[in-house]
Formats: C-alpha cells, sequence, structure tokens
C-alpha cells in the first residue's frame, strides 16, 4: 500500500514465517483493557533501529527522526530490524512480541512487518518501504488482497475504536476478506472521511457494519455495531504572521502524513494566543474540521511541543521545521 493510501508496486505473499500468525494473547487481553484509549496502542511514535548494514540503518533513523518521531534505545513502541528474519526474530520476539517488529533485509530491498500488522505495523512499513523504494511483503489476509483491516481503517481516518472488541473486530476483517464489503453509516459526523476499497456509505444505521460518531450513548453500546468515534488529534504549530494560508494548510497536511493519517481531520489546531487574531486561523479550522485552541503563558522561545504539554497532551511526534519556518508537532489524547 502507498504512502497516499493506494496500492503500490509492492507485492505479497501468503506466508513468510509461522510467527505471523500467532495469536498473541497477552496482547488481546491488553487491547480489551484498553478500551477508549486503544489509539494510544496504535499510533507510535518511539523507534529503535538495529542491524547489520550501518549505513542503512543510519538512513532509516534520519527518515524518522526527520518526521518528528523519536528515535530511541530502549522503550520502543517499533523495532526495526536491518538483518535476516531469523536473526530478528530470535533477537527480538521474546522481549518485544508486544510491539511492532519489522524486519528490512540486508540490502534495504524489502520489508517485512513480523508483528501487529494490522495493528499499524503494514502502515509503517508502506512508508518505509516507499521511502527506500523496498518491496513491501505483506502477510495478513486483508492485506495480501491490498485491503485495509478494520483497524487501520481507523487510523487512516483518525478515529479511535470504542470500546475495542477483538472478536467484533476480527468478524469485521473476515467478512471484508470473504465479501468484499463493510457497510459504514454516518453519525451525527460531518468531518472528512475517506472510503477505501471494501468499505461502502449507507443510510440506515440497521444495514452497517460500522457506525462513524462523534459520541456513543449508552443505548447504543448494546447493540452489535462497531462505533469510530473521533481520536483526539492535536496539532500544534508554530508560525509567522505574514505565512500563507495555504503554506499552514501544506504543514499541517504533511504532519497528519507524518503519522499515517491520510484523512484532512483534525480535531484540535493548538496555537500560542498571541495568534487570537489571525483570521488565517478560522480558515484553517474550516479546512480541517477543527477547534483552535489558544495556549497562554508561553515565552516567545516556547517550542510547539510546549503547547501541547501545557494541555497535557501525549506528544507523538516532536518538532519539525516545515515550509516558510512552520514548525508543528502532533498529540493525543
Amino acid at each position: 500500500m502507498g504512502c497516499l493510501g493506494y496500492p503500490s508496486d509492492s507485492f505479497h505473499v501468503d506466508r513468510i514465517y509461522n510467527i505471523v500468525d500467532y495469536r498473541l494473547s497477552n496482547l488481546i487481553i491488553k487491547i480489551k483493557k484498553v478500551f477508549l484509549k486503544i489509539l494510544y496502542a496504535l499510533y507510535v511514535s518511539r523507534i529503535l533501529v538495529n542491524g547489520i548494514n550501518k549505513d542503512l540503518v543510519k538512513q532509516i533513523k534520519g527518515l524518522f527522526s526527520e518526521l518528528g518521531y523519536s528515535v530511541v534505545n530502549n522503550d520502543p513502541d517499533i523495532i526495526i530490524s536491518v538483518d535476516s528474519i531469523n536473526n530478528t526474530i530470535r533477537k527480538y520476539f521474546q522481549k518485544f512480541r508486544n510491539k511492532i517488529i519489522i524486519n528490512v533485509v540486508q540490502d534495504g530491498s524489502s520489508v517485512i512487518p513480523l508483528t501487529k500488522e494490522h495493528l499499524g505495523g503494514s502502515l509503517i512499513s508502506s512508508f518505509l518501504a516507499d521511502s527506500l523504494g523496498a518491496n513491501l511483503i505483506l502477510t495478513t489476509s486483508t492485506g495480501v488482497k491490498g485491503l485495509y483491516s478494520v483497524e487501520e481503517f481507523s487510523w487512516l481516518n483518525g478515529f479511535s475504536i470504542y470500546k475495542y472488541d477483538h472478536k467484533v473486530v476480527n468478524s469485521l476483517n473476515k467478512k471484508l476478506v470473504t465479501e468484499g464489503k463493510i457497510n459504514v453509516y454516518l453519525d451525527s459526523y460531518e468531518g472528512n472521511y475517506i472510503l477505501y476499497d471494501g468499505y461502502s456509505l449507507v443510510g440506515r444505521r440497521a444495514t452497517a457494519d460500522l457506525v462513524i460518531s462523534t459520541h456513543v450513548d449508552n443505548a447504543e453500546e448494546n447493540t452489535d455495531k462497531l462505533y469510530l468515534i473521533p481520536a483526539g488529534i492535536y496539532v500544534g504549530i508554530k508560525y509567522l504572521e505574514s505565512t500563507p494560508l495555504d503554506v499552514l494548510v501544506y504543514s499541517l497536511k504533511m504532519t497528519l502524513k507524518s503519522l499515517y493519517i491520510l484523512n484532512d481531520r483534525i480535531d484540535y489546531i493548538v496555537v500560542s494566543s498571541s495568534f487570537q487574531n489571525d483570521k488565517k486561523l478560522n480558515q484553517l479550522s474550516k479546512y480541517y474540521y477543527s477547534k483552535t485552541i489558544y495556549v497562554s503563558d508561553v515565552d516567545e522561545l516556547y517550542s510547539c511541543e510546549t503547547l501541547l504539554k501545557k494541555l497535557q497532551v501525549k506528544v507523538l511526534l516532536r518538532d519539525v521545521r516545515r515550509a516558510f519556518g512552520v514548525i508543528t508537532c502532533l498529540g493525543v489524547k
């Protein structure tokens, strides 16, 4: 799948290792406990990169660092190993089985997500493969068919899966593969969304499998529908008042794509209170269906991350300088 959400020239195989089909009971239990904060487990930002091709390791580190990811040596969300599959599994699987593990072959010609492929592994791997000009090898039933799983559909659109139920999600993914269609209903939701292959909009809730809504009431909780709600995406931005509107729009779009959110929708745009009279922000908010939050009590040398941290937002993408000196960062809450 290409960086813009469409299938690229990547190829797929049915099996790489039995390990990719391994059902992690501990992961399932952990996910069920997360509920509304499931997107914290899906969106990832801490990356450990290691391997035997030091030049390629350095290139990959630089790539993700430039996008705002945190390249770390411990407590990673993602492990990218430049090595053989056998060595990658032997070195990382026992300790990091609940993390995304991605294998890159030594010459950089192929990228293979080994764990949590449908929980973000395929998306991060897709971006990496496109950046390296490598083949992307996917092995899940949805990935082999060039379809996005329910979890990936949620990620790409910036939604959270309300009260994640492993059985319901698995059932819908199976339906997507066998029938090629999942029905989507919009309930009190007016923002942007993208319907990918296999997802169709319906006019009645009764015929829907997925319901996109801004909230879920108690009566709806007991239905057999799976609900997607806005994930609470916050994007902080620093800029000069002379910066053109189209540059601000482009900067925010690139920030979303850095986390592989391809839907032009942001829940909250966060700026310093010194920009309260900037009319461009009203237009920017309309474009992204956002609310604008003005943060006061920040000094002249404040960082973009400071804006988010003052709101107790979990920062996923650190400060990145965009066009015209615009600086953005991204988090979820």
